[in-house]
C-alpha cells in the first residue's frame, strides 16, 4: 500500500460524478484524520461500508455500542467511543443540514469556503480537511 493513502486507493473515484464517492472519501477522511493507522483507518472504512453506511442517513438508526463493533472490526479500537460520537454527530448534521457531502461540496463557492464549512462540522478537524481536500478535484467545485 502507499505510504499516503489516497482515495483512488480505496477504490473511490472522484472524478465519476457519483454524490456517493464524495461521500465515501469524507467518511474516509474522518477516519484517517486520527493519529491511527492508514491501514486500520482503511479496513474501518471497508468494515463501515460493508456494514451498509453507505450515505450519512445511515448513521442515524444505529446505536453507540452497534457502530463501536463495527469501526473495532476494522481495528479502530482505540479511539472507538470518540470516532462513534464524531460520526453519529457529523453525518446527522450533514444529514439534516446539507442532504449529503455531495450538496456541501456542488455548494461551497470556493475551496476556502468550503474548507470552512467542514471545519464547522463536530468531529471534523485540520488534518481531515486536508485530507479530504487534497483529492477532491478542482472540477468538482462550482466556479
Amino acid at each position: 500500500m502507499a505510504d499516503v493513502l489516497h482515495a483512488e486507493d480505496l477504490g473511490i473515484d472522484l472524478t465519476d460524478g457519483r454524490p456517493q464517492q464524495l461521500y465515501r472519501w469524507f467518511l474516509a477522511s474522518m477516519l484517517f484524520g486520527r493519529p491511527i493507522r492508514q491501514q486500520q483507518a482503511a479496513e474501518t472504512y471497508r468494515a463501515l461500508i460493508d456494514h451498509g453506511f453507505t450515505s450519512p442517513g445511515k448513521f442515524a438508526g444505529v446505536g453507540h455500542e452497534q457502530l463501536r463493533r463495527v469501526l473495532d472490526e476494522g481495528g479502530y479500537a482505540r479511539f472507538d467511543h470518540q470516532m462513534a460520537d464524531a460520526l453519529h454527530e457529523t453525518m446527522h448534521t450533514l444529514d439534516a443540514d446539507e442532504g449529503s457531502v455531495s450538496h456541501l461540496v456542488r455548494t461551497a463557492g470556493s475551496r476556502e469556503e468550503l474548507r470552512d464549512r467542514l471545519g464547522d462540522l463536530r468531529g471534523v478537524g485540520p488534518k481531515t480537511i486536508e485530507i479530504f481536500l487534497r483529492d477532491v478535484p478542482d472540477d468538482v467545485l462550482p466556479d
